[in-house]
């Protein structure tokens, strides 16, 4: 089958304190400190056999996430951006939907002909973490696209307890093939739905959100954040064309921090009650935080979600004074967050077909990742 595969060379930074288990697996845990020169390139690999609990998946459409720009892009010495988990060679892609070709023996949930989507971490169910419920940080482990292949393929192997039915987006969607796009947008959804519903406390209808940066991840977030009943959607944003995009959405309030002082801003759109919720999702810290601890609502939420380039100045005191409360959010497994999300897509009050930008064949995958690391469209789609 066609393959988009990503490899580079396993070279540990002289001060980088590799483990026995990184070394045996070559699973690196801060892929930046170990695999360097990264090569990426459309190639011809057999179709996968799914293991008992697996299912074979006929992909139809792959979304291209940061992540995937950030594995080729390099630093000092040619090492890699990308700074979490990452085993290689492997095809890369965790985005994405098709329809289910073929069942492993003992996978009972799904059926030939199922139109699906599915979580990126597999979780064993037995470490201490799955046990208290905890699966999105389970100690063993391994995640499509970055330590198991992933979905810029023909097919991809998927174990069945992260798979999730998308046939109900039929209430949505004219045809099958737009529904399949649609739900290729799935998973960034969720990024934003769990860190607002699974990771902060106490978000109200019609609280104020404030999103610091309009990328796929923020885009998305704002459609989550608008089908939940936010008061008002705002959002900074220096890209002219991701702006565009979130006004083609229905935003008003979308604006371009370089030119128009965030702080004045906010202040004027909430008529200076500050902002109920502040969602990071651009990276760049020591610009955003700044923002974030001057416009502070009574008892605000903060949700980082973003990879931060760098570690921001915060005033404690700040956020202690506001009652305000700062949450890390990374991923999206369990807590229901899967299902929520298809249900909001199904009733048409989160639709992302708009914030797709571009479409690539698989034949040109490696085109698509370098076009999304340009940060000008929305999100960018391969077509299988």
């Amino acid at each position: 089958m066609k393959s988009l595969v990503l490899n580079a060379e396993w070279d540990p930074r002289s001060d980088y304190n590799i483990t026995n288990d990184e070394r045996e697996s070559k699973k690196a845990m801060n892929a930046s400190q170990v695999w360097r020169d990264p090569e990426l390139r459309v190639t011809e690999r057999e179709r996968p056999i799914p293991d008992d609990d697996e299912v074979l998946v006929r992909v139809r459409y792959a979304g291209v996430c940061g992540s995937d720009t950030s594995m080729i892009a390099t630093g000092e010495n040619g090492y890699v951006h990308y700074s979490a988990y990452l085993r290689l060679p492997n095809v890369t892609g965790h985005e994405f939907a098709g329809r289910v070709v073929e069942t492993g023996a003992d996978a009972r949930l799904f059926e030939e002909g199922d139109l699906v989507t599915a979580e990126v971490t597999d979780y064993c169910t037995r470490c201490n973490m799955c046990r208290q419920g905890f699966h999105g940080h389970c100690e063993n482990f391994e995640q499509l696209g970055f330590t198991l292949p992933g979905a810029f393929a023909e097919y991809v192997a998927v174990p069945e307890k992260i798979l999730w039915d998308v046939s109900s987006l039929r209430e949505a969607y004219d045809d099958d093939d737009e529904l399949l796009k649609a739900a290729a947008t799935i998973e960034p959804s969720t990024i934003g739905y769990y860190g607002l519903f699974g990771r902060a406390e106490g978000i109200k209808p019609g609280d104020y959100h404030v999103y610091h940066g309009a990328g796929p991840i923020g885009l998305t977030g704002m459609n989550v954040s608008r089908a939940a009943g936010a008061g008002k959607v705002i959002a900074f944003e220096p890209s002219p064309e991701r702006r565009e995009i979130a006004h083609e959405l229905g935003f008003e309030h979308v604006y371009d921090p370089i030119t128009r002082d965030p702080i004045k801003t906010v202040n004027e759109v909430t008529d200076h009650q500050g902002a109920d919720v502040h969602i990071e999702t651009s990276g760049a810290v020591t610009q955003t935080y700044p923002v974030i601890q001057e416009t502070l609502a009574e008892r605000a939420n903060v949700v980082h979600i973003s990879n931060a380039g760098a570690d921001p100045q915060m005033a404690l005191r700040q956020l202690q004074s506001n009652s305000a409360q700062l949450y890390g959010s990374e991923g999206h497994t369990g807590q229901q967050v899967y299902p929520r999300v298809i249900r909001l897509m199904a009733a048409g009050r989160l639709d992302n077909l708009p914030i797709v930008t571009s479409t690539f064949s698989l034949s040109n995958a490696d085109k698509a990742i370098h076009q999304a690391a340009e940060r000008v469209d929305g999100k960018v789609l391969v077509k299988v």
